[in-house]
């Protein structure tokens, strides 16, 4: 992989984690977040440390 590769990878990668923030913080669940993705459930709360998502959505619930 060329550097030039390795960089666009690792914006998608970004992308995709700042967009299951958004979609966590309007009331998604992490299930719902990975059918729309089409990615593992379980991959979306390993991209996150222990307790982010689950802390984000609260506040989102909050507000």
């Amino acid at each position: 992989m060329s550097d030039h590769d390795s960089q666009t990878f690792k914006e998608l990668v970004a992308i995709k984690k700042l967009l299951i923030l958004a979609l966590i913080r309007s009331g998604m669940t992490q299930s719902q977040v990975a059918a729309a993705l089409d990615i593992d459930r379980i991959n979306v709360g390993r991209m996150f440390p222990k307790g982010t998502l689950s802390e984000l959505k609260h506040k989102g619930e909050q507000q």
